[in-house]
């Protein structure tokens, strides 16, 4: 290993742990010793995203590919982190570019894909998924994701359905996985199927305690069937997990407000029943 290769495992080192300005003090000698190192001014581009300056990353990455014009990596990189600032549409043409300049390059199709899903372009993202799957069928990289990402997809298109069986795929893979968990219930919830949306979420919170979105959706399923004080009751328990937790306090305040307005109704079916029995007359009454 060359000195270059050194510093720049030293600053991947200090970057892990966030010791950002010792990772720019090692990079500055490097770069002292190879100004137009592309390596090095990707590591300076990759550095100053994670300090959160995206200004000065860019920077980075244009030297960067001044020196390589042709390498599809450094602009799939350069596209990763502009998705991930939220800079999407322009992220969307970097990796274009890069699979003009290498095709088969999938890990840029599959980037491109996860910047449709995060616009709402689902049809693009499944179709830059599936064309990954084919292009590496085997890749373990894209096995652990894909029919995950697929299956958001689909329930956001709205075909839930398909969304179920990609869920499914993924929680055989990754049974621990309690997201992908997650969105089963929430896909059976969908459909009307509450029964299994609580049996699911049921599940979850036996698995993982402390996973509060799982007490929200069993809550919101409690409260389709009408057993409001049960979807209460495991809200409040969430709250002794979660106390600070805004989502569970609005389900709270929504759900005591379904509860008030079924109470209110359920009074007013008594009082006019009771008002019919005794024969009080009609309910609306004529000068």
């Amino acid at each position: 290993m060359g000195r270059i290769e050194r510093i720049l495992s030293k600053v991947d080192s200090f970057n892990e742990t966030g010791r950002f300005e010792e990772a720019i003090k090692e990079l500055n000698k490097a770069i002292d010793i190879a100004p137009d190192d592309p390596d090095v001014l990707l590591s300076f581009a990759l550095t100053y995203d994670a300090m959160k300056d995206l200004d000065t990353s860019v920077t980075y990455f244009h030297r960067a590919i001044e020196q390589c014009p042709e390498d599809a990596y450094l602009w799939t990189q350069y596209g990763i982190t502009l998705s991930r600032n939220n800079k999407h549409h322009k992220a969307i043409k970097i990796f274009q570019h890069a699979l003009f300049l290498d095709p088969i390059y999938s890990i840029a199709k599959w980037n491109l894909g996860l910047t449709y899903r995060s616009i709402g372009h689902y049809e693009d993202a499944v179709r830059e998924f599936k064309e990954c799957l084919e292009m590496e069928p085997d890749s373990e990289y894209f096995k652990d994701e894909i029919h995950y990402h697929l299956g958001l997809c689909y329930f956001d298109m709205g075909w839930t359905t398909e969304a179920i069986s990609e869920f499914r795929k993924h929680t055989e893979i990754y049974p621990d996985d309690m997201f992908s968990h997650l969105s089963l219930g929430n896909c059976f919830f969908d459909l009307g199927w509450i029964d299994e949306s609580v049996d699911r979420f049921r599940f979850i919170i036996e698995k993982s305690p402390v996973f509060i979105p799982a007490y929200n959706s069993l809550a919101l399923s409690y409260a389709e069937k009408g057993w409001y004080d049960e979807a209460l009751e495991t809200l409040r328990e969430a709250l002794e997990i979660a106390p600070d937790d805004e989502s569970v306090k609005e389900n709270i305040d929504y759900i005591e407000g379904l509860k008030d307005n079924e109470d209110g109704l359920r009074s007013f079916i008594m009082y006019l029943l009771l008002k019919n029995k005794l024969g009080i007359g009609s309910f609306s009454e004529s000068n």
